[in-house]
């Protein structure tokens, strides 16, 4: 069983660069533009990461991240990745349960290494 990952953002070139990425480093990756199309695929696929920015079109990631918490029994571990550094966003991702809070322009290694930190454990012969 792979680790997969809902990316979350409304930049395709950023969504394309996170996938390749994160294929490159074995996970299954689904990927969102906006928050609506976010809780739609984790309904359907039931992701155990979502990388999500905050600022979307039609819902944000902070509305969509409540909305699939209240729709999941288990939702997945939740990572903020945006460019937004305001004191009182970080603290109400905190509050509704996000599990980490990364910057953009994203630093590769440590959002990998923060995914690694987070993921589910794999059984030991799946691990790569």
């Amino acid at each position: 069983m792979t680790t997969t990952i809902l990316v979350v953002d409304a930049i395709e070139a950023d969504r394309a660069m996170l996938r390749r990425a994160l294929k490159g480093e074995g996970y299954d990756v689904i990927a969102a533009a906006n928050g609506a199309e976010a809780v739609a695929l984790t309904q359907e696929w039931r992701p155990d990461i979502m990388v999500t920015d905050l600022s979307m079109p039609i819902m944000d990631g902070i509305e969509a991240w409540r909305l699939i918490d209240e729709l999941t029994d288990e939702p997945p571990i939740g990572i903020v990745l945006t460019g937004a550094m305001i004191r009182d966003v970080r603290l109400i991702c905190d509050d509704i349960g996000f599990r980490a809070f990364l910057t953009k322009p994203v630093d590769l290694q440590i959002l990998l290494a923060t995914i690694r930190k987070l993921a589910p454990a794999q059984p030991e012969r799946l691990r790569a």
